[in-house]
């Protein structure tokens, strides 16, 4: 098989079953043929020796002859995809994407110049997107260079591919597609292929702790690097064996490897090899204990970072320059930095318009949310506390709430429209590059999404509920005293969640009434994080039903120790609970106050409320001025489903206080939960639903969708009853997207809704019309906490299931003090 790439792509072409028939160009006179390949042969040679001049040189002549019909159109894709591989390497990242996608464009059904681009708009991906869209895109060029036989692209996309599984941390995946790709390479003899997956196997056996294995592959990348004589790769290698040599604290050693790495790229004039060599040689400086020259060096490290928009570089750099302040002894800089990095990871999620993106950068990015919550706990900032805390519940409700605040004096339909129209990735096709006066990143992203349209599998059919809140997420702003101003008060305030890196730990910051702060953490049992899993999975509705009280006595350290026994003495207690993530699921009413006098439950001594996020608090405190209506009679409109078997509500028939009106149909539902209503209480089964999240049966085959609720005028105080109304199961670990959420963020002040299933059942029944009877004159959080005391006084009722009455909770945030 031919070896030089002008040669073997066509080769490739031909052989191609999928392919036109027939000769590329019989008018091509042979000396063109011959000088075409040339030039590609040319421009290839040149930009893997680091000649970008001459390869940018080869490229451009290649597209000028064949924009003059002098060259078979195989070299215009060609010519592109080297102007993109070259301005890869210079980190000309949009510039890299036009040329990518001009060849996508042209190269039609020429499937091995698509299986090309592929992977360099891949390694883009990886660089600045997403490692998960990188993956889908090099597992697609490796499908098709499979197809075509063509081991080089195969071993290219595997290599890929096993950068991406490390990142995703699948560590035996990462080596065997790496084994594989360096397997390809030997059979083609490839110098370049080989060094490119020595590299990549070393850096993973390094950080597997594997040294000795690592160091060798180095060697092999080094030699294969110095006789393909390729800049980037000697580079890198440089970096990664400086790094083995300074684990070792051979601080002379790696310093040489690190600067010999600084001189190669300075020469080859690779900007991105330049500034992780000047952060390698500030790791030095901080390896041999000099602290304030490590702070200068990292700080400067940071601002290089910035300049190329390389987020994990800026994290690294970030969290060095943290640790050098703290042994410097300046508190408030370190600080200071981990904020910096959280903003920086913020900013990112903020950019991109698809949920699944945005949980990858938190998940990939954990170990910054959690030293930064480390880092404030130990230096008991509660107001650095509370505001990295909220990142992890979560900023598209915010945004959402935010937004239509915005657009409150304007057509909310249009509000909506736009917010649709911004999430739908399928108008960016045909958009091609955006909006010229977009900002550089978002430009980027919403390039690199339309490109993967292009040449990737067709898009799926519709968007999710999360994908479409994707793109109104709040992007972050330095509130933290704001967010702590902005509490009610005279209550408690509990912020709590699960580390990020450590799912079996337990952060928390308690505010007293007082306004005194305390931050602390807990080891969560092995049995309490089974309950967790059992609350929040949909396939364990057996074990879930069947909790009561009892069962829930390991989730009491969910409620640190203090606020437990402040909780247990005598007096009124108000508490504002903010959970993060998996935590939205917690029947937090049912939960045992262990460990304190009386074993009562939280539901029993505290009015309590729940609310997605602090700074959804500190929008409804903006919005609710006043208490609860208490209007005599009171109006409420009502619906209950014929599908539901119990729960009557005929109480309002009953009891004077009220002036019931009976919705007669689905659609005046609908219609009466979009028109501004005081209060109202809905009845019906509530269904969770991938995509949709979930759903309430209204009547048969009438069901109220959340989407319908974005953009709508919700009743001041709405009552849900109904299964998974807050949240629903298997959800990501961010903010609850459900009904009774997207109602909370489009203008209701109160909500009572469920968390978890709420039984059809006569006990049911019962609670939930002794807490109904108390709104003509109390808030939902006062009626639920006099209802669950009424219950709870009943014989026997608290060995009963909890799903009978627990998820019923007030979501919002507490009425202020008269």
């Amino acid at each position: 098989m031919p070896g030089p790439i002008a040669l073997r792509s066509r080769y490739r072409h031909l052989l191609d079953p999928e392919s036109d028939p027939g000769p590329l160009d019989p008018d091509l006179a042979f000396e063109d043929w011959v000088l075409v390949l040339r030039l590609e042969t040319a421009g290839d040679d040149a930009l893997r020796s680091g000649a970008y001049a001459a390869a940018e040189a080869a490229f451009n002549e290649l597209l000028e002859r064949e924009s003059h019909g002098g060259a078979a159109w195989p070299a215009a894709v060609h010519a592109h995809i080297g102007l993109g591989d070259l301005n890869r390497e210079r980190d000309q990242v949009e510039t890299a994407l036009g040329e990518y996608d001009s060849a996508v464009r042209a190269a039609g059904g020429y499937r091995f110049g698509r299986m090309r681009a592929l992977v360099g708009t891949a390694y883009l991906a990886l660089r600045g997107h997403s490692v998960r869209l990188a993956l889908e895109q090099f597992e697609e060029a490796a499908g098709l260079a499979g197809e075509l036989g063509d081991l080089v692209y195969s071993g290219n996309a595997l290599l890929g591919a096993a950068e991406c599984a490390e990142r995703l941390e699948h560590f035996e995946a990462a080596e065997r597609h790496g084994r594989a790709a360096f397997e390809a390479a030997t059979a083609v003899s490839s110098s370049l292929g080989q060094g490119n997956a020595a590299q990549r196997l070393g850096a993973l056996l390094h950080r597997l702790e594997r040294r000795e294995e690592a160091w060798e592959w180095f060697e092999k990348g080094l030699v294969a690097a110095q006789q393909d004589n390729d800049p980037n790769s000697l580079v890198n290698l440089r970096s990664l064996r400086g790094d083995l040599l300074l684990e070792a604290r051979d601080f002379d050693a790696a310093e040489r490897e690190y600067l010999a790495a600084l001189l190669t790229a300075e020469a080859a004039g690779l900007v991105r090899g330049e500034v992780h060599a000047r952060h390698d040689l500030a790791r030095v400086a901080r390896g041999r204990g000099h602290w304030e020259q490590a702070a200068e060096m990292f700080a400067a490290s940071t601002a290089r970072y910035k300049r190329i928009d390389d987020l994990l570089g800026m994290c690294n750099a970030m969290a060095k320059l943290a640790e050098a302040h703290e042994r410097c002894g300046r508190v408030d800089e370190s600080l200071g930095a981990r904020y910096d990095a959280v903003v920086e990871v913020e900013s990112f999620r903020a950019d991109h318009k698809e949920e699944r993106f945005q949980a990858e950068y938190r998940a990939r990015f954990r170990r910054v949310y959690s030293d930064a919550l480390t880092a404030t706990t130990r230096h008991g900032s509660a107001e650095g506390f509370a505001w990295v805390a909220d990142f992890l519940a979560g900023r598209r409700l915010a945004g959402l709430l935010e937004a239509g605040r915005a657009a409150a004096a304007s057509d909310k339909l249009r509000l909506l429209r736009e917010l649709l129209t911004r999430a739908d990735r399928r108008l960016l096709a045909q958009r091609g590059e955006g909006v010229p006066d977009q900002p550089g990143r978002e430009k980027r992203l919403e390039m690199l999404g339309a490109l993967a349209t292009r040449s990737g599998p067709a898009e799926r059919a519709a968007k999710s509920l999360d994908d479409l809140l994707a793109a109104v997420y709040l992007p972050p702003a330095d509130e933290r005293t704001a967010l702590m101003a902005a509490l009610p008060d005279n209550c408690h305030v509990l912020q709590v969640l699960l580390d990020p890196m450590r799912e079996d730990t337990l952060r928390w910051a308690w505010r007293n009434p007082a306004g005194v702060s305390s931050l602390g953490e807990a080891q969560m049992s092995a049995e309490a994080r089974r309950l967790l899993t059992v609350l929040r999975d949909g396939e364990r509705a057996d074990e879930r039903l069947s909790l009561t009280a009892g069962s829930l006595r390991p989730l009491s350290d969910l409620v640190p120790a203090g606020l437990r026994r402040a909780l247990s003495e005598p007096g009124d207690h108000d508490l504002l609970i903010v959970p993060a993530g998996e935590l939205w699921s917690v029947p937090w009413g049912a939960l045992p106050l262990a460990g304190t006098a009386g074993g009562r439950l939280l539901g029993e001594a505290a009015r309590f409320v729940v609310c997605p996020s602090l700074t959804i608090q500190q929008q409804l405190s903006a919005r609710q001025t006043t208490g609860p209506v208490t209007e005599t009679p009171c109006r409420v409109d009502i619906w209950r489903s014929p599908l539901v078997r119990c729960h009557p509500l005929d109480l309002f028939d009953r009891d004077r206080r009220w002036a019931p009106r009976r919705l007669e149909s689905a659609a005046e539902v609908r219609a009466r939960l979009r028109d501004d209503a005081g209060l109202m209480v809905v009845a019906g089964h509530g269904r969770p639903m991938p995509g949709i999240g979930h759903y309430l049966e209204l009547d048969e085959d009438e069901w109220l969708l959340p989407i319908e609720l974005i953009g709508a005028g919700p009743p001041r105080r709405l009552v849900m009853i109904a299964c998974w109304g807050s949240a629903y199961p298997g959800g990501v670990p961010s903010d609850p997207v459900s009904l009774a959420t997207l109602a909370l963020a489009g203008g209701s002040t109160e909500i009572l809704a469920t968390v978890g299933e709420l039984g059809d059942s006569a006990l049911a029944s019962r609670y939930v019309e002794m807490v109904l009877s108390q709104l003509p004159s109390f808030s939902a959080a006062e009626a639920v906490r006099r209802a669950t005391r009424r219950l709870l006084a009943g014989p026997h009722i608290r060995e009963q299931p909890v799903h009978h009455w627990a998820p019923l909770i007030p979501i919002g945030t507490l009425a202020p003090t008269p």
